[in-house]
């Protein structure tokens, strides 16, 4: 089981590089800057380097301690947590809907934990819950308000080396918050896999950053065409915009210890930008979708898991 534990652990890993890591590049993909593969190596340095060196490891711990606190003799119950959390994310993306791989493993592991007869963190599941559906409303502000402020004038420097340099710190600044937060979901699947808790060590950290970047390659090209039919048609301030709301917010909540997922920043800092110009330009009907899965997430997360519990419980 423990070996188990661990290639299920490999997998959350790859699932979150396609499904996080390949939406993030992507999106800097649509503005002028740094190659792909250069993009690619900033995200993956931003992942060694935030949790062992930068921010430390507060949202794994949240994740692999404080919700439910996982001890011996639980693996039945962190593989359902596992299994689901990918599961429904794969499900929620074959039906066109794609969703946050953070909400549902909070949701899994909660779940999983409730079944199992666990002492759940119920005040710690509404706190995260509560800040996730803060998180858009609170970077579509900062959007609003940035693109008011001054960053619409970015459109017209399309071709300027003051656009890439730009590009460039907003993206690393992305790439940072990603490390500090969503990131460290990968950190906490194999602390708990290992049965180490919320303790991530440099070969955790090492493992999860090569695992990410393979599923980040594999499924990049797939992210760079589902953007193009995203909520907004994305230009350069657009751009900037959702980098720099998304990264204030979603680093916030790192140094917090509070999950928050990249994708909801990101969505809401477009929103606010492009609401500011004119509310005609978002595609509404998208939106409402993106926030659909969102709001199914978390309570077919909770439920699938607590079934799981429950076998697991009663085949214990």
């Amino acid at each position: 089981m423990p070996v188990l534990l661990l290639v299920l652990a490999a997998l959350f890993a790859v699932v979150a590089g396609a499904n996080d890591g390949s939406a993030i590049v992507a999106a800097g993909l649509r503005a002028p800057g740094p190659r792909p593969i250069t993009q690619i190596a900033l995200l993956l340095a931003a992942l060694l380097l935030g949790p062992t060196v930068l921010f430390g490891t507060r949202v794994a711990s949240t994740l692999a301690e404080r919700l439910v606190p996982f001890g011996g003799g639980q693996q039945g119950v962190v593989l359902v947590a596992i299994v689901v959390s990918v599961g429904v994310v794969f499900t929620l993306a074959r039906a066109g809907l794609p969703t946050s791989l953070t909400l549902a493993l909070m949701g899994a592991i909660t779940g999983a934990g409730l079944g199992a007869g666990l002492p759940v963190q119920l005040a710690v599941l509404g706190e995260v819950a509560l800040a996730g559906l803060l998180a858009p409303v609170l970077a579509g502000a900062l959007g609003f308000a940035l693109t008011r402020g001054g960053l619409r004038m970015v459109g017209g420097w399309q071709a300027t080396r003051r656009a890439r340099r730009l590009h460039l710190g907003a993206y690393c600044l992305q790439c940072l918050a990603y490390s500090a937060n969503g990131g460290q979901k990968m950190l906490a699947v194999f602390a708990i896999a290992a049965g180490t808790a919320g303790s991530a060590g440099w070969r955790f950290v090492l493992a999860a950053a090569g695992l990410f970047g393979l599923g980040l390659v594999a499924g990049v090209r797939r992210a760079a065409a589902n953007l193009s039919q995203g909520i907004l048609a994305v230009h350069l301030r657009h751009a900037l915009v959702a980098e720099i709301c998304s990264s204030v917010v979603v680093a916030g909540g790192g140094l917090a210890g509070i999950p928050l997922t990249m994708s909801q920043a990101v969505s809401g800092g477009l929103i606010g930008a492009g609401a500011s110009e004119s509310p005609s330009r978002i595609r509404w009907a998208t939106a409402l979708r993106l926030a659909g899965a969102w709001l199914v997430t978390l309570p077919a997360s909770i439920a699938a898991a607590a079934l799981g519990g429950v076998l697991v419980r009663w085949a214990g």
